[in-house]
């Protein structure tokens, strides 16, 4: 990614989870980085204690990111 500030778009209870977050927002053209992964993958159980497991996309993409991840996970 580019020097643009990066802002989090879900945060997750699970490295999975948010693997597949990043894997929606990929499909449609968007990039996104899980920041946590490699602790999140190392210790599972470390991912509550720092408040989840974050993905992130760049400010410019947030809007189209929720839209997109709205489309695509239906509401519980």
């Amino acid at each position: 990614m580019d020097d643009e500030q990066l802002v989090n778009v879900r945060i997750c209870n699970y490295l999975h989870e948010a693997e597949f977050i990043k894997s929606v927002l990929e499909s449609v053209g968007i990039d996104a980085e899980i920041p946590d992964q490699y602790m999140a993958g190392v210790q599972p159980a470390l991912g509550a204690a720092i408040g989840g497991i974050r993905v992130q996309v760049r400010s410019s993409d947030l809007a189209r990111a929720e839209e997109s991840l709205a489309a695509a996970i239906p509401a519980e």
